[in-house]
């Protein structure tokens, strides 16, 4: 954890877990997502999904690519994640300003039962831009009814305007930043946008490739195009 924020705890209440599992089962939500260039693929699947504080301080991971969207330095020992859909705001942001190959990963929600989390109904940044001590972790945002209010309705936006499933967070840039890395153990999928980009993966990394279960691999672009209630956003928001 970086020496300059605040203690705080870290380990979730049975209250808080159960409160949570009755609501994952309830909306039926079955993944979260991280989406990363696919040179950072071999080392996500050695070593898991790492925050930018461990990525920066150990020589072993110089090779990863790290997006040029960032948080404060501050918070750098988290972990970005998106619920059940990437955050395509910022996906598309990052492809036409670093073209490269991009996978996108969906983990299991376990992820939010086994670690403490945020969760911010929109994107982090701007909330905590907004805090009066943006540099310092915030007192909410880490509740049982702060992950279902990702899913209500709000002044300006209703949830049947939308015509979204129940797992889909009102807001598409909604964020969840975990405390912890994420293991491999918890990628379930891994998404490239066709057979090519794939192949083209498993050519340059074949013996590694060849080491991984293979039921993780997919292709098709369902996560690499804005969700079903892009018109929306774009025309009102």
């Amino acid at each position: 954890m970086h020496r300059y924020l605040p203690q705080i705890n870290t380990t979730q209440s049975e209250k808080k877990t159960k409160n949570i599992r009755q609501f994952i089962k309830k909306i039926k939500l079955n993944c979260l997502t991280h989406f990363t260039r696919a040179e950072n693929l071999k080392s996500i699947l050695q070593s898991g999904i790492l925050p930018p504080s461990i990525l920066s301080s150990n020589k072993a991971f110089a090779s990863v690519q790290r997006n040029s969207v960032t948080l404060p330095p501050e918070w750098s020992g988290l972990v970005s994640l998106n619920l059940s859909f990437p955050d395509y705001k910022l996906f598309n942001q990052l492809q036409n300003h670093m073209p490269s190959d991009w996978v996108i990963l969906l983990l299991d929600p376990r992820v939010i039962l086994d670690f403490p989390c945020y969760f911010f109904p929109g994107r982090a940044l701007d909330f905590i831009e907004q805090s009066p001590l943006p540099g310092q972790f915030l007192g909410n945002y880490q509740s049982s009814s702060d992950l279902k209010a990702l899913f209500d309705d709000r002044e300006d936006v209703k949830r049947k305007d939308l015509d979204i499933p129940a797992f889909y967070p009102t807001d598409p840039t909604s964020e969840v930043l975990s405390f912890f890395p994420i293991a491999p153990s918890y990628i379930t999928q891994i998404y490239f946008p066709n057979d090519y980009k794939f192949n083209q993966w498993v050519l340059h990394n074949t013996e590694f490739a060849m080491t991984q279960d293979r039921s993780r691999w997919a292709v098709g672009l369902e996560y690499f195009s804005p969700r079903s209630d892009y018109p929306y956003w774009k025309t009102k928001r």
